[in-house]
């Protein structure tokens, strides 16, 4: 059984390089993902979902990578991209294996899986869709690789990272710059100082978090 900590460490090294493009941010939006859009209403519920579930692990607070409409914002924008990528590529994934993979993780605990995901920005209530993300992304990597072996799934993470790199983000100002090299939001007076690139931290490349953020947790 994978501990919430290890599962929360694997989430943390899932992050795909995301890309901000040029097009004009739509009234009320708090990013733009492909052609569809992420609402500041969505984000701020999600918010109030993550802070209230805080209050129960004050602990995890300190574990954000970043400040909680960040880390939010950042988890629904990648839900949102592999959920795209899953329907232009036809790839499926189960209640059942969203299941297998929560049972093997936690014991079929959902708790757990909801509390290490909750370090991350993941809203407990949205926490299958962040696995069924993470999922998706394996599905891809091991079919763009053409094999489960290391160099098939080398290959699949780098194809994996061109296919996610198809669905641009607009992310909205008020939420903070994007810092592509660093890979995190740029420090303002809003949001306060920007953490440390964490260890280990997200793959340039595929999950999020197979999912979300890059590349998700890893089994095994």
């Amino acid at each position: 059984m994978k501990t919430p900590t290890r599962l929360a460490v694997a989430a943390a090294a899932c992050g795909v390089v995301l890309l901000t493009a040029c097009s004009p941010m739509k009234a009320g939006a708090a990013a733009i993902v492909g052609d569809q859009r992420i609402s500041v209403a969505e984000v701020e519920d999600s918010v109030r979902e993550v802070q209230k579930a805080l209050q129960a692990v004050p602990q995890a607070q300190q574990q954000l990578p970043r400040p909680v409409p960040q880390s939010v914002l950042l988890q629904l924008v990648e839900t949102n991209r592999y959920a795209q990528l899953a329907e232009s590529q036809k790839v499926r994934v189960t209640d059942g294996e969203i299941d297998a993979f929560i049972a093997n993780q936690s014991g079929g605990n959902p708790r757990q899986i909801e509390q290490a995901l909750l370090v991350q920005g993941v809203p407990p209530s949205q926490s299958r869709d962040y696995v069924r993300a993470f999922l998706t992304g394996q599905k891809l990597i091991v079919e763009m690789g053409g094999g489960t072996d290391d160099a098939s799934l080398q290959r699949g993470q780098q194809a994996l990272v061109q296919e996610i790199q198809k669905v641009p983000v607009t992310f909205n100002p008020r939420y903070g710059q994007w810092d592509q090299q660093q890979g995190t939001f740029l420090a303002t007076e809003r949001f306060g100082k920007a953490p440390q690139p964490q260890q280990g931290g997200p793959e340039q490349g595929m999950p999020q978090q197979g999912g979300p953020e890059g590349q998700m947790p890893q089994d095994g």
